[in-house]
């Protein structure tokens, strides 16, 4: 007699009603309603792992229970960390191969640091000497980077908004110094002789490896901070990966979520450095590509390339930005000329989809001048001279008077175009950032998807292969094993027919040995069988071989 029993469910309360006797158990191991376990007490981790079934809904079950970091900026992004976080989760299960899933997980890691963050971020990139951290100072509205010479930025430094000023840095690890090291070749030789004559290896133990230092400092004291960990003249700045400035007296209009980042070249005499920036341009928001204006060598055309290359996915977020405008002899006519130039070569398939675009992402820039203008209260005679030289370019416009300075500062600070790329910064990235970076982070999800089916097939195709070849190898085996019986019996039979015929053998040589004998002696042969009679003892050299031959077969 079947009995009814009702378990009820421990997440929906649902009652999953069972029939049940003595001749069949109890088969419900989660609601028919919500799919949770039910009875998840008499289910131990062992018995649930040994069947599929059981092992998936625990998985199910646990994947809404995962940790999650609550996204306030967007609900969207909200739900896209959710899913991902789930996704990361079953990556962590020990069936995943592990050479499988390590580009997924560190693309899943990305999205979550950017939607948690939620950074906007602006990367400036160029080969060494254009200009890029004087840009951003000019952006920035002070000097904080470093304009020095010689190349200054080995490690990313990122600028943004902050209540407190403040200098944070992060040091590689074992593991990544170990990589760094492992890139420097002879193409390094600089590198390495500067690295030996500051001893910087002395330095190394106390530096790799080492936990983040943020240290809080006045607006004045960011630059001589930043200075000690990023100037090429001290060791320290060997080992530090990624600095992070807050400034806090930055424009009002400058979100904290917004972020310019310094980067390495990515002609860096150090492979590893250079691989960080490509990385860095492939997750950045909007790139700010500088380049020098009075050139466009082979390298520059490179390094535009390449940025396009990594943002191929959004070739709009590329901007060219051609410093050092006012080393221009005719800077407005020269100008003229270059910006056609450039506008003809960055159009096409490899750089912007159209001359339109191109015309619309093609800046140009005085950054140096502007900084003038904005320190003219503590400028030395030389660098009023530059100033005064760059606006006597345009005396004959009527409200320019180059021996009157002071007056002229509004006029030279618009006509070096800084304004005018810090407006399409404003207007077109941060004022839009919130959609931008919602754009991205649906494109990256995604991709993140795109990958995990690829993943999936790929495995299951695998695990089929898997399956075939074991299913071919026990067919062949069986086969093989059939094909060996079938010769043993054949085997069998011959080794048979051959003692047959080594006893017909040896009884025609017993009665020819016996007529032998017989004539020898002089007397008559007696014919006898092998069954009638024993066998007599032959000590005959013929005997001797009949009997080996034998002996020999039966082996």
């Amino acid at each position: 007699m079947a009995d009814k029993q009702a378990i009820e469910c421990p997440v929906c309360h649902y009652q999953n009603v069972i029939q049940a006797d003595r001749f069949t158990k109890e088969k419900r191991f989660f609601c028919a309603k919500c799919g949770s376990f039910l009875q998840r007490d008499n289910l131990t981790d062992k018995a649930v792992v040994k069947i599929p079934e059981q092992k998936m809904a625990r998985i199910i079950e646990n994947l809404k229970h995962v940790p999650h970091t609550k996204i306030s900026w967007d609900h969207m992004a909200d739900k896209y960390v959710t899913k991902v976080e789930q996704y990361k989760a079953l990556y962590g299960l020990e069936d995943i191969a592990e050479d499988r899933q390590r580009d997924v997980v560190e693309k899943m890691d990305n999205f979550l640091q950017l939607c948690t963050t939620a950074d906007f971020q602006i990367a400036f990139v160029g080969t060494i000497k254009t200009g890029k951290s004087t840009l951003i100072n000019a952006l920035l509205g002070k000097e904080y980077a470093s304009m020095a010479v010689t190349p200054e930025t080995a490690a990313l430094t990122k600028f943004r908004s902050s209540e407190k000023d403040f200098v944070k840095v992060t040091f590689y690890n074992q593991e990544e110094w170990k990589q760094l090291w492992s890139t420097v070749t002879s193409a390094a030789s600089t590198f390495t002789q500067e690295y030996e004559e500051l001893q910087a290896d002395k330095y190394k133990d106390q530096w790799i490896g080492h936990e983040v230092i943020t240290r809080y400092v006045t607006n004045d004291g960011i630059k001589p901070e930043l200075k000690k960990w990023s100037s090429s003249q001290c060791p320290e700045h060997y080992f530090v990966k990624e600095i992070e400035v807050g400034i806090s007296n930055l424009d009002k209009a400058f979100p904290q979520h917004v972020v310019f980042v310094d980067t390495p070249g990515l002609s860096d005499p150090v492979p590893y450095r250079s691989e960080i920036t490509k990385n860095y341009i492939k997750q950045a928001n909007a790139v700010l590509v500088c380049v020098d204006a009075q050139k466009m060598y082979k390298e520059e055309k490179e390094t535009i390339a390449s940025v396009f290359d990594f943002s191929y996915k959004n070739k709009n977020k590329v901007h060219i930005v051609a410093t050092h405008w006012d080393q221009l002899n005719n800077p407005e006519e020269d100008w003229q000329q270059q910006y056609e130039y450039l506008i003809k070569q960055l159009s096409g398939k490899a750089f912007f989809d159209d001359a339109k675009i191109a015309r619309e992402n093609i800046l140009y820039s005085a950054a140096y001048i502007y900084n003038l203008c904005l320190d003219y209260d503590t400028l030395d005679n030389r660098e009023k001279r530059t100033l005064r030289h760059f606006a006597e370019n345009y005396e004959d416009t009527d409200h320019i008077d180059p021996s009157d300075l002071p007056a002229c500062l509004p006029f030279i600070m618009e006509k070096t175009n800084i304004l005018a790329v810090h407006r399409i910064i404003q207007e077109h990235l941060i004022r839009n950032y919130k959609v931008m970076l919602s754009e991205e982070i649906a494109a990256r999800f995604v991709e993140i998807e795109l990958h995990l089916k690829r993943t999936v097939r790929e495995a299951k195709a695998q695990s089929e292969e898997l399956v075939n070849t074991a299913t071919a190898d026990v067919d062949a085996r069986i086969k093989k094993v059939e094909t060996q019986k079938q010769n043993c019996t054949d085997i069998e039979f011959c080794r048979e027919e051959l003692y047959k015929t080594l006893d017909n053998v040896d009884e025609r040589t017993n009665e020819m040995l016996d007529q032998l004998v017989a004539k020898i002696q002089g007397k008559k042969p007696v014919h006898k069988t092998v069954n009638k009679r024993p066998v007599r003892q032959r000590k005959s050299i013929l005997d001797k071989v009949s009997i080996g031959v034998k002996q020999f077969w039966k082996r």
